[in-house]
């Protein structure tokens, strides 16, 4: 293969060869790695997501809700003392600026028909159920054509729970005449009522897992094809031009002109093959002059 080549396209073949060879090997290894990433990016989003989510549910039935309480023991201002309620306004908010961000509080019978269980909702509902140590799932579902990254949380009903989600005869007035006496009742004391669920779409990850993976393959091939252009400039320069002064001056040796020297500026194998020609050429003009003594 290589043996019709001369040095330099030689040099340049097994560059080439080189780059082919790795070229696969670098963008297979990269794209697992920028999957991985990928994967840790859009489950750390969705944590974060629902994680402010129960902040803010945490916050109005810890807090806001207690002071409103004390103030009006009489009265259930939904706006004020809903923990679902206020949770559902911030992640429209949310989505207003991230329209594909979902979140849901999961529910088989909810009061908001948003919150509606789906056949696949409802199994995460079933699994919590079935195990109470259970804390977390995680994982990838894909819903209407968009593939996202989901985390679910099992909500416990809790005894203060039951005043609004007991029996609608003991509710409050308020929350009757906004959402009926129909959803989200009958509740019972540690009880997994439903499940807070995030959903965060991979689509906008991948794409910049992509973007980099494009980017980092299009460095890597100029990277090295710059290196092929220098090591290119460097053999000719510091070989094949020292061999093809080598090739003049033996082929000028050959024909009796021995005024030429083999000249090498290197301290390397070119310096020792040089001393050994000049040496040669000594040895054959020695030899020379010896013929011509006799003649």
């Amino acid at each position: 293969m290589f043996r019709g080549l001369r040095l330099r396209k030689r040099f340049m073949v097994i560059l080439l060869i080189i780059f082919i060879a790795s070229f696969p090997v670098l963008v297979v290894s990269s794209y697992l790695i920028l999957r991985v990433n990928v994967d840790r990016e859009v489950f750390e989003n969705a944590k974060v997501f629902l994680f402010t989510m129960e902040s803010i549910r945490k916050h109005y039935g810890d807090v806001t809700r207690p002071a409103v309480m004390k103030e009006l023991p009489e009265r259930f201002i939904v706006e004020a003392m809903s923990t679902s309620f206020n949770a559902r306004g911030v992640a429209e908010k949310v989505r207003a600026e991230f329209p594909h961000y979902i979140f849901k509080h999961i529910s088989m019978n909810p009061r908001n028909p948003i919150n509606k269980a789906d056949g696949f909702e409802e199994g995460i509902i079933a699994k919590f159920r079935a195990d109470k140590t259970l804390k977390e799932l995680k994982g990838l579902v894909e819903k209407g054509k968009v593939e996202y990254f989901y985390v679910a949380r099992p909500v416990a009903s809790k005894a203060d729970c039951l005043r609004c989600h007991g029996i609608p005869e003991v509710a409050p007035g308020e929350l009757l005449a906004k959402y009926g006496s129909t959803g989200a009742f009958g509740w019972q004391a540690n009880q997994v009522v439903g499940a807070l669920t995030a959903y965060v779409p991979t689509a906008i990850a991948k794409k910049n897992a992509q973007n980099a993976l494009i980017l980092f393959a299009s460095f890597y091939a100029a990277i090295f094809f710059v290196i092929m252009i220098i090591i290119d400039r460097v053999i000719i320069g510091s070989i094949i031009k020292p061999i093809e002064q080598f090739v003049e001056v033996a082929d000028e040796i050959s024909r009796g002109k021995f005024e030429r020297d083999f000249n090498v500026k290197t301290k390397d194998e070119l310096k020792t093959l040089s001393e050994a020609f000049t040496r040669m050429k000594l040895s054959l003009v020695k030899a020379i002059d010896i013929v011509r003594r006799k003649q």
